[in-house]
């Protein structure tokens, strides 16, 4: 009869804890986003204010801002420049997830491939790459081949770090599992060290990204003055604040939509990252 009790009981107690567990979630989540919610009206509204005080020239209101957003909509200026940024930011990035991926694994993989390329992976990432634009130029020109390369040297080099990084850091004693099973290099690779790189891999996307981002802006200011670049250096050179502020936004915009496609595509096929992580089991 106790057994039976405890049969019981147990499964019970498990549905009163997830019962707990759900309004504590949904508690915090609610107390997160007031949080943030009462953090941005706030900061709005001292906005607005200090704006107010201030000449326009060197500081737009939020109202002036969505006015001046408003009106570039209307003139089809902002949905051209977006689109041309979008197309200069996914080639570009693409090609740098790509590239830094393959380099990293091999990296990751052989001493001697990271021995080789290992002082120009630190070179690169140690200079500063926009000083490379004009060499960019010469060499693709001032069309969308060179706005394409701008970005790509800008994003490659973090994701190949982040990449060879992640493979080496796969467990020692999974890899001896491996081996005892007789797996082939490229079972190894497929079934142990991708996934348990996983994680930095989309460290440095992100990083990446943010890079990417920088060197599109500046390809588009610098290389053709097309796109939300030259749309930022036409307004700025004509101190239109509140037109420079909405293009400064929509650019910001851009890479928040590409971050949420990165987690997402995080959390729809390689969910374990999440739910293995430490702050999910907290």
């Amino acid at each position: 009869m106790s057994n039976q009790t405890a049969t019981v009981t147990v499964p019970m107690a498990q549905q009163a804890v997830r019962g707990r567990r759900r309004p504590s979630r949904l508690r915090r989540l609610g107390r997160t986003l007031g949080i943030q919610v009462v953090s941005v009206a706030v900061f709005l509204t001292l906005w607005q204010w200090v704006g107010g005080q201030m000449n326009p020239i060197l500081l737009a209101t939020p109202t002036a801002v969505m006015a001046a957003f408003i009106d570039l909509v209307a003139t089809n200026q902002l949905q051209a420049a977006f689109v041309m940024a979008m197309a200069d930011l996914t080639v570009g990035f693409a090609l740098a997830i790509i590239v830094g991926i393959v380099v990293g694994v091999a990296m990751g993989r052989s001493r001697t491939i990271e021995q080789v390329l290992n002082p120009y992976i630190n070179f690169m990432q140690a200079t500063p790459l926009v000083a490379l634009v004009p060499l960019i130029v010469v060499w693709f020109g001032i069309g969308y081949e060179a706005r394409v390369a701008v970005v790509f040297v800008l994003a490659v080099w973090s994701i190949i770090i982040n990449t060879s990084t992640g493979v080496k850091a796969t467990p020692k004693i999974l890899m001896e599992v491996a081996q005892t099973y007789h797996l082939s290099t490229f079972d190894q690779l497929r079934a142990i060290s991708l996934p348990s790189a996983v994680p930095f891999i989309f460290s440095g996307l992100r990083i990446g990204l943010g890079k990417a981002l920088i060197g599109m802006v500046i390809a588009e200011m610098e290389v053709s003055v097309v796109g939300l670049g030259g749309l930022l250096n036409d307004y700025g050179m004509e101190f239109k604040t509140a037109y420079l502020l909405a293009g400064i936004a929509t650019a910001s915009m851009v890479g928040v939509l590409t971050a949420v496609g990165l987690e997402f595509i995080q959390a729809r096929f390689f969910p374990w990252v999440h739910a293995t992580s430490s702050r999910h089991q907290a």
